[in-house]
C-alpha cells in the first residue's frame, strides 16, 4: 500500500511539474506591441486591478528633445488597457509601462534591451526601404557571425580581458583578409553596448549585404579600465562608470589599445596597416577614438567620433594632432546633435581644425546625446570606410 501510494505522489508530482513548466509559456497571449497599416503602433497590458495605466518612450506624442513623451492607456470592459501612437517613422523605438505610478515592462514583448543599470522593451519600425528602422532589423540576408571571445592585456597587469567581435557572412568559408573597425562603447558601457543597444551587428548585415559598406571585421571592447567585462562575466562587482575622470576613460586605454590589435591581428584574417584600420566610438568612447588617434598617429586610417572629441588645450596637444594630419587620415569624421551639451567642444574642435587648414567630415543632426543619433552615426560611418 505504501509503494502505492508512493508512486501515486510521484506521478502527481511530475504532473505539477510538468504544468509548472508549461505556465512559462506562451506569454500573456496579448499582441503588444502591435504595429498597424498605417504604421501607428499600439501597446495592451491586462491588468484589470490597476488603478492608473500609463505607457512611458520616444515614440509617444510630446516627449522633449532626446527624452520620452507620456501617455496614459484606457482600459476596457475586458480588463486590458491600451494606447495607440499616431504613425511612426522608421526607428527603433523604446518604452515601459508605468503601473499606478511604477515603472514596469511589457509582459508581452520579450525585448528588451540594457542600458548601463536600465532596461526599456524596445520594438523595431521600418516605413520603407533604407529609412533608419531598415537597417536597425533583420533581413533575409547574409549574415555575420558574433563572437564573445577574451584576450590577455600586458599593459593593464596581465588581465584577461573580453571583446565582441563580428565577422561578416562568408568569413568562416574563405581564406579573405578584411579590414576591422574598432567600435568604442560610452561611459557606463561595456563590450555589450554596441552589439545590443547600437545595433551593429544588424547594420553592417543590411549595409555589407546591400553593397553600401565593404565586409569588415568590428572589434568591440570594453573600455573601462577596471572592468575586464560585461555585468554577469567577470568574478568581480560591476562598477559604474559614469563619473570617470580623464585619466579613467582615456588615458589607460591609449596606453593599452595595442594590446587590442596585437591579438586582433594574430587571431582573425586581417589586412595590416592604417588605411585597414578604423576606430571610432561615442561620447566617452568618442574622446578615446579621438586619444587614439592622437597618441598612435600612424596606427588608424579612419577616425570617427560621435559626440565626443578632445578639443587642443595645449601647444603639446597642438603638436600631436600636426602628426596625426601629416600622417594625413583618409577620413576624420565627426557627428553630433544639435542639443548635445558637448557640441561647445565640437565648436572648438572644427575652429581649431579650420585654422590649421586640416581636413574632416562634420554631421549635425537632431536631437541630443542619445542612441538615436549614434546608430545614424554608426551607419553612415561604416558606409565611408575604406573604400
Amino acid at each position: 500500500m505504501k509503494k502505492i501510494i508512493s508512486i501515486v505522489a510521484s506521478v502527481l508530482a511530475s504532473c505539477a511539474f510538468a504544468s509548472a513548466q508549461q505556465a512559462l509559456g506562451p506569454g500573456t497571449g496579448l499582441v503588444s506591441p502591435e504595429i498597424n497599416p498605417d504604421h501607428s503602433v499600439t501597446f495592451r497590458y491586462n491588468n484589470p486591478k490597476a488603478i492608473t495605466v500609463s505607457v512611458a518612450g520616444d515614440c509617444i506624442e510630446g516627449r522633449v528633445p532626446g527624452g520620452d513623451g507620456m501617455a496614459a492607456m484606457t482600459q476596457g470592459k475586458d480588463g486590458i488597457w491600451t494606447y495607440t501612437t499616431k504613425p511612426l517613422e522608421g526607428e527603433l523605438y523604446s518604452y515601459s509601462f508605468i503601473v499606478n505610478g511604477q515603472k514596469t515592462y511589457d509582459p508581452s514583448n520579450v525585448y528588451l534591451k540594457r542600458d548601463v543599470a536600465s532596461y526599456t522593451n524596445y520594438f523595431t519600425l521600418s516605413v520603407e526601404k533604407y529609412d533608419k528602422g531598415y537597417w536597425y532589423e533583420v533581413h533575409d540576408t547574409p549574415h555575420g557571425s558574433v563572437s564573445k571571445v577574451w584576450y590577455n592585456s600586458p599593459s593593464l597587469g596581465g588581465t584577461n580581458r573580453r571583446l565582441t567581435v563580428y565577422t561578416p557572412a562568408g568569413y568562416e568559408d574563405s581564406k579573405e583578409k578584411y579590414p576591422v573597425l574598432y567600435l568604442l562603447h560610452g561611459s557606463g558601457g561595456d563590450e555589450d553596448a554596441w552589439s545590443d543597444l547600437g545595433r551593429t551587428i544588424q547594420i553592417l548585415d543590411n549595409l555589407i549585404a546591400e553593397g553600401k559598406a565593404k565586409p569588415m571585421i568590428v572589434v568591440m571592447p570594453n573600455g573601462v579600465y577596471f572592468n575586464s567585462s560585461a555585468p554577469g562575466y567577470t568574478v568581480n562587482m560591476f562598477q559604474p562608470t559614469m563619473l570617470n575622470s580623464r585619466s579613467d576613460s582615456t588615458k589607460e586605454i591609449e596606453e593599452s589599445f595595442p594590446d587590442i590589435i596585437k591579438f586582433v591581428e594574430s587571431r582573425y584574417r586581417v589586412l595590416k596597416g592604417k588605411n585597414y584600420r578604423a576606430v571610432a566610438g561615442l561620447s566617452m568612447g568618442g574622446r578615446q577614438s579621438c586619444a587614439l588617434s592622437l597618441a598612435h598617429p600612424d596606427t588608424f586610417g579612419y577616425v570617427g567620433m560621435f559626440s565626443g572629441v578632445v578639443p587642443p588645450s595645449s601647444q603639446e596637444d597642438e603638436a600631436r594632432y600636426a602628426a596625426v594630419f601629416k600622417n594625413a587620415p583618409k577620413l576624420y569624421w565627426m557627428g553630433v546633435g544639435s542639443a548635445d551639451g558637448v557640441k561647445a567642444n565640437y565648436d572648438k574642435e572644427r575652429a581649431f581644425l579650420d585654422s590649421k587648414g586640416y581636413k574632416y567630415e562634420y554631421y549635425e543632426s537632431d536631437g541630443g546625446h542619445i542612441w538615436r543619433n549614434w546608430r545614424v552615426y554608426l551607419t553612415i560611418f561604416a558606409q565611408k570606410i575604406f573604400k
